[in-house]
C-alpha cells in the first residue's frame, strides 16, 4: 500500500506538469519584490566600485566583506551562503542548530507561507478529483481552504518554535554538554551530536506530517473545523504512524538524492560549464525540489483514501 500510495503520487506529478509550472511560478513572484529591494542596495554599494568586466570569474571579496560590513535589512542576508550548493546546506545546518536568521527575512518567509496555504487548496483539491481541473476551479479551492489552511500553518510554526525553544535548547545546551564531558574523543561527541540531530528531526518530522495529513482531511473528509482536521490527522497517524513515517522517508530519500545530485552537477558547473549553464543548474534544482513537495502531498492524499476512506468510492467532481 505504502508503494502503490507512492507511485499514485509520482504518477499524478508527473500527468500535472502545469501544477509544478504554477507553483515555481508563484515562489519566483513572490521572490521578485524583495530581490529588486537587495539589488537596487547592491547596485548603489557598486556604483562606487570599479566597473565588472564580462570576462571577470572572480568575485571582488574586498568590496564583498566592505558592503557585508555596513549591510542591514535585507542586504545583510546577501552573505557567500547564498551561492549554489551552499544555500541549501547553510538551511539545514540553522535548521539543525537553532540559529536565527535575521529579521528581515521574516516579511519574506510569512509571504511565503501565505502563498503555499492558499496553493495547497488547488494542488489538493487537484490531485484528489484525479483529473484536471479549470483555472477557475483551482482558484476556487484555494480560497475555500485558505483560511483553515492558513490556521493549520500557523499552528505547525508554532508548535515548531516551542521546541526550538524548549527541547532544542535542553537537547543541546545542558543535556549535551554534560554527556560530551564525558567523553574522552571528539568523534564520540560528534556521534551523539548526530544522535541528537536525529531526535530532534523527528520531532520536526511528526509536527510536519500532522499539519500535512490535517490539510489533506480538510479536503479528503470535508472536515470544516481547523480542530477537527487536526483531530483527524493525529488519530489517522496514531493508527498508521508506521506507513506514514515509510511513506515520509520514502519520499524524502528522494530529496536527499535529488540534493545530492545537484551539489555534484553544482560543482562539476563551476568548476568547467560556468556562466549561465550553473545557473540553469541551480535552477533545475529548485524546480525538483518544488515538484517533490507535490509529491509529499500526493503520495500522502493517496495513502490517507486508501486507509481512511474506500478507494473505491467515485470522486465527486
Amino acid at each position: 500500500m505504502i508503494v502503490r500510495a507512492l507511485v499514485s503520487g509520482l504518477r499524478d506529478v508527473a500527468t500535472a506538469p502545469a501544477l509544478v509550472v504554477v507553483v515555481t511560478m508563484a515562489m519566483l513572484a513572490s521572490a521578485v519584490p524583495f530581490g529588486l529591494v537587495l539589488g537596487t542596495q547592491v547596485q548603489s554599494a557598486l556604483a562606487s566600485r570599479q566597473p565588472v568586466y564580462l570576462g571577470t570569474a572572480d568575485i571582488d571579496a574586498e568590496w564583498w566583506m566592505e558592503f557585508r560590513e555596513h549591510a542591514d535589512g535585507l542586504a545583510a542576508t546577501f552573505t557567500p551562503t547564498i551561492i549554489g550548493f551552499a544555500a541549501p546546506l547553510d538551511n539545514l545546518s540553522a535548521l539543525l542548530d537553532g540559529t536565527p536568521r535575521p529579521l528581515a527575512l521574516l516579511g519574506p518567509v510569512i509571504l511565503s507561507g501565505v502563498l503555499w496555504a492558499w496553493l495547497w487548496g488547488g494542488i489538493l483539491e487537484r490531485y484528489y478529483r484525479r483529473r484536471g481541473i479549470r483555472p477557475s476551479e483551482f482558484w476556487s479551492a484555494g480560497w475555500r481552504y485558505f483560511s483553515r489552511f492558513v490556521s493549520i500553518s500557523v499552528c505547525a510554526a508554532i508548535l515548531q518554535l516551542i521546541l526550538f525553544l524548549t527541547v532544542h535548547r535542553v537537547l543541546f545546551g545542558p543535556v549535551y554538554a554534560a554527556l560530551a564531558g564525558q567523553m574522552n574523543s571528539e568523534r564520540d561527541a560528534f556521534f551523539l551530536r548526530v544522535l541528537f540531530y536525529l531526535l530532534f528531526g523527528v520531532l520536526l518530522i511528526a509536527v510536519s506530517l500532522v499539519a500535512d495529513y490535517a490539510r489533506i482531511s480538510t479536503v479528503a473528509s470535508k472536515t470544516a473545523t481547523v480542530g477537527a482536521t487536526f483531530s483527524t490527522a493525529t488519530g489517522f497517524l496514531r493508527r498508521h504512524a508506521t506507513g506514514a513515517i515509510t511513506l515520509y522517508l520514502l519520499t524524502g530519500a528522494l530529496f536527499v538524492a535529488t540534493l545530492a545530485v545537484y551539489g555534484a552537477g553544482e560543482v562539476y558547473g563551476a568548476t568547467r560549464l560556468g556562466g549561465w549553464r550553473s545557473v540553469l543548474i541551480g535552477q533545475a534544482y529548485i524546480t525538483a525540489r518544488l515538484a517533490i513537495r507535490l509529491l509529499f502531498a500526493a503520495s500522502e492524499l493517496h495513502y490517507f483514501r486508501r486507509v481512511q476512506l474506500d478507494p473505491e468510492t467515485p470522486i465527486a467532481p
